[in-house]
């Protein structure tokens, strides 16, 4: 895959905001990448959502006015605070307009070297696919070790990007402001095959203010009948589960999280040609949320007893020691 021309290398979009020693990792990690020195990079930097992040912010932009090692680097600082939804969702689409195709990464999104070789490759190799609309390179599911080539679902998860798309796909992204709305646009059977039948309590993230970018663009491959494109196994990491803007106290309960992962040392990686979605796959998907919502529940209730026995231990010391 190293030595392959491609028709044009794809642009890569970095999104940061205040976390230096992740945004380090991350383009450390890009720098050493085979198609680095051919690659344009985009950096869009958001602006402080508040004083006590002005300083974090303004270091990650210093550092990343002094990157090197790729073909040109174009650094886009807000001047306002866009919040990751808008930030994304305005980058991706100025780019993927200008370019036709995209490569994103946030600045959690540690990459294995051949990451860049495969998402060229992809966005080459399945660009006249239309069903195709999302090129992957994270995957927590353990598919057999032996496994070489991409495989295909309705699954769009990324963790720290590590995803590409083509102006084409992307024109289908529609952004949600209600729940009433996001709900509204997708058919029973369309809210069925986006949570893979019960297993993945995805729509419960249109709750939130302001709804994900992410789960808007996992409808739109589920409204236009879409596929992802991943690769066999994980060539991004995220170094950063538990500092993110989506973090909440449960991540911290749950310990280790089971969405860690190691870099695949494979670089052979086959292209396949025959597009329908890996049965396999999905039903490793459902099994791995289904476990993890097992977890989650057992976590957190032994987490939630060992409080009560200690208020009650307290409780009872107050009374003998009054």
């Amino acid at each position: 895959m190293n030595n392959k021309e491609y028709n044009k290398i794809a642009p890569v979009a970095l999104f940061v905001y205040n976390r230096l020693k992740n945004t380090k990792e991350v383009l450390e990690a890009l720098q050493k990448n085979y198609l680095a020195k051919k690659t344009d990079l985009f950096i869009f930097s958001d602006f402080y959502k508040t004083e006590s992040h002005k300083k974090d912010v303004l270091n990650v932009r210093k550092y990343i006015k002094n990157i090197r090692g790729f073909k040109t680097v174009n650094i886009i600082e807000r001047r306002e605070n866009y919040y990751i939804e808008k930030n994304i969702i305005e980058g991706v689409t100025e780019i993927v307009n200008r370019f036709g195709k995209i490569i994103v990464l946030e600045d959690d999104g540690v990459t294995a070297r051949n990451f860049l070789t495969f998402m060229n490759g992809a966005l080459d190799f399945y660009e006249k696919e239309d069903q195709i609309m999302h090129v992957a390179t994270f995957t927590f599911i353990k598919m057999p070790n032996e496994y070489k080539k991409t495989f295909f679902w309705r699954y769009t998860e990324n963790t720290g990007g590590g995803w590409g798309t083509w102006k084409n796909s992307w024109d289908k992204f529609e952004q949600f402001f209600s729940e009433e709305k996001a709900l509204s646009a997708l058919s029973l059977n369309q809210k069925n095959r986006i949570q893979l039948n019960g297993s993945f309590k995805c729509l419960t993230t249109l709750k939130l203010n302001p709804i994900p970018w992410d789960i808007c663009w996992y409808i739109a491959l589920i409204r236009n009948n879409g596929l992802s494109v991943n690769s066999p196994h994980a060539l991004i990491k995220n170094n950063g589960l538990f500092n993110g803007t989506h973090f909440t106290i449960i991540n911290r309960l749950l310990g280790k999280s089971p969405f860690e992962v190691e870099l695949d040392k494979n670089e052979e990686i086959i292209f396949d040609d025959h597009i329908v979605e890996n049965k396999n796959a999905i039903k490793l998907l459902k099994v791995f949320y289904e476990k993890m919502e097992k977890r989650k529940r057992a976590i957190i209730l032994n987490k939630f007893i060992r409080i009560l026995v200690v208020l009650k231990i307290t409780k009872l010391l107050k009374k003998f020691f009054k």
